[in-house]
């Protein structure tokens, strides 16, 4: 038999690999140790900031003890009778969601209170904000006060804005409420005051007949007082040129981008009787009382953001409800607008949204539950640093915590959006002004962050850090100065500028050397050149024509199909070009709407 060999000894390199391999795992289990004890300490930390910021409905000190609930159509005397409950009280608060109804309410009141008895205060002015009785927007309303009159309160359940009404609603301190809404929003309102002593409804009744037209009207046959609404700037415009053909100079327009005191002054000349028309987008339908015997839709689809749709019955019934105004007209009517080239409005829609008005039917008020958006405090940040995170995780405990809750989580996502947009400027030398309190008033200022207008906000909220730290801010990166030669759309444009800045400055008093007066002067200019280019505006508005060939199409188009197809085809389409206008018609329409020189007044802004 062979003899057996005693196993070979390990070499130098085997040796070598198995201290390596044992370090290795040594070293994976040290890193699965770390990794454990940082997980443990960041659900310690977890556990420990939500004990500090578990969400709960906020809670109000001093609960109501009358809630009065009027509830009605359009047009029923709610908002009357509780301007009046307010004026016998003499101390309290008139809020409502547009600075026009806020307007409205001010100058009511003042005409029949003792002067200094009313302020007014909205995001673009304020007007004795500390007088005994106070009209202002939602956003603006005071904490605590005598009475609370909340006008159109079925906003609670907007999307955007409708977190103020609640938070309003369920933490104001107010002794007595009185709440103005359509019917349908009564059980989403009455949880957020449960915990009133008592609750009252009152149910009004329209005060005026409301007919729906049985046939279609053309322009030639638009009659004084008439509102004719459209729901694009393009639209009104197209609508307008076509109806200021039948009555040169008596057609006005109104709509969101025109400046507040242009469209005051619009108001006033369709109350006075120097319009017969005004064309208009849904604003009208927020609770705006013009003397209007008639309303009727060029078009009743609307684009909401996210898609374009047919309007609910609810709008439709905000819009014909402005018909036939108790004390400024007789009885009201509502219907179609045709002949308008691209508008082509649903009869049906109509008639649907004339019976919400008049009472007769129930509406499609969305069903959303009110949402309750964090404050500072409620979020337990220590840092700027921490707010998306903060944000991200108040947002699911609150859902979870109002899960059986009257309402639920808002959506944060655009307060992270902001945040994140923030937090590189605050790397270098902005940094030292980019405390927690200072970029939370930055994000939360009401400044649109949708584009392309997202840029403005971010320009404006560097500018206010770069104040801070003492680094020189120039006043047109804040303010641009008003306009020279431009078109009512430009002057539209610097308007909205200047009122960003205005919402700066409230905030940020003294950046770039500038007040709030300094951007009031320049809206208010701007105001004025587009009160006087208005008129031409409407006369020469290309009402839905091909800048080329002058046929009839859809006011957001600038040209035809056959026009727009490429040069080789056009030979073969021109025979099916719709007819009605000539080629120079069509130029005609498209040119500038103002092209004068010379800045208004001849004045600098800083003059």
């Amino acid at each position: 038999m062979p003899e057996l060999q005693p196993p070979p000894a390990p070499s130098r390199s085997s040796a070598a690999t198995s201290r390596r391999r044992e370090r290795s795992a040594g070293r994976q289990s040290a890193a699965r140790d770390a990794d454990r004890a940082a997980a443990r300490e960041e659900r310690l930390a977890q556990e420990s900031w939500v004990e500090g910021a578990a969400p709960e409905l906020p809670v109000r000190a001093v609960r109501p003890e009358n809630v009065v609930f009027h509830l009605g159509p359009t047009n029923s005397g709610k908002t009357y009778e509780s301007l009046q409950a307010l004026a016998a009280t003499g101390s309290g608060v008139y809020a409502a969601p547009l600075r026009q109804l806020a307007h409205e309410a001010y100058e009511k009141l003042s005409a029949q209170l003792p002067e200094g008895t009313v302020g007014l205060s909205t995001g673009e002015e304020e007007i004795d904000p500390f007088a005994p009785i106070v009209c202002c927007t939602v956003e603006k309303a005071p904490p605590r006060g005598e009475m609370l009159v909340l006008d159109e309160a079925h906003w609670v359940t907007d999307p955007d804005r409708g977190h103020h009404w609640a938070r309003l609603l369920l933490t104001g301190e107010y002794g007595e409420m009185h709440l103005i809404s359509a019917a349908e929003a009564y059980l989403v309102l009455k949880p957020l005051v449960s915990d009133a002593e008592r609750i009252e409804v009152v149910n009004h009744k329209r005060l005026s007949r409301l007919d729906v037209l049985r046939a279609p009207v053309r322009p030639n046959g638009v009659r004084p007082q008439t509102l004719v609404v459209a729901f694009s700037r393009k639209a009104v415009y197209a609508a307008a040129a076509e109806l200021d053909q039948h009555r040169p100079g008596k057609v006005g327009v109104l709509y969101g981008a025109l400046p507040p005191a242009t469209r005051r002054e619009v108001i006033q000349r369709f109350t006075g009787g120097e319009l017969d028309v005004l064309v208009t987008t849904d604003v009208i339908g927020h609770g705006i009382n013009v003397p209007a015997t008639t309303v009727l839709f060029a078009e009743t689809t609307k684009f909401d953001g996210q898609e374009m749709r047919p309007l609910r019955s609810w709008e439709a019934a905000q819009i014909a409800g402005r018909a036939g105004r108790y004390g400024l007209t007789g009885h009201g009517a509502a219907g179609i607008l045709i002949g308008i080239s691209g508008l082509k409005p649903v009869a049906a829609l109509v008639a649907k949204g004339a019976a919400v008005a008049r009472g007769d039917e129930l509406s499609d008020l969305p069903k959303r539950a009110p949402r309750l958006r964090p404050e500072l405090e409620d979020l337990g940040a220590f840092e700027a640093v921490d707010l998306p995170e903060a944000l991200i995780r108040w947002m699911a405990w609150a859902r979870a915590a109002t899960r059986d809750q009257a309402m639920t989580a808002d959506d944060v996502t655009s307060l992270v959006l902001r945040v994140h947009a923030l937090l590189p400027l605050l790397r270098g030398p902005l940094g030292a002004a980019g405390d927690l309190e200072t970029v939370w008033r930055l994000v939360n200022l009401a400044i649109d962050y949708n584009p392309p207008r997202r840029t403005r906000w971010l320009v404006l909220a560097k500018a206010a850090l770069q104040h801070a730290v003492g680094l020189p801010v120039p006043a047109e990166t804040v303010l641009p100065d008003v306009p020279r030669g431009g078109t009512v759309e430009d002057y539209e444009q610097a308007a909205a500028a200047a009122r960003d800045a205005q919402t700066l400055l409230r905030q940020f008093p003294g950046v770039a050397g500038l007040d709030g007066d300094d951007a009031a002067w320049v809206e208010e200019e701007c105001a004025e050149m587009i009160t006087e280019l208005l008129p031409d505006a409407i006369a020469l508005g290309r009402s839905g024509k091909c800048v080329e060939c002058g046929g009839a199409i859809a006011p957001w188009f600038t040209t035809c199909r056959p026009c727009s197809a490429p040069a080789g085809r056009r030979g073969g389409d021109r025979d099916r070009r719709p007819s009605g206008g000539r080629r120079t018609a069509g130029r005609a329409a498209g040119r500038s709407l103002g092209g004068r020189q010379g800045g208004p007044r001849g004045r600098s802004r800083r003059g």
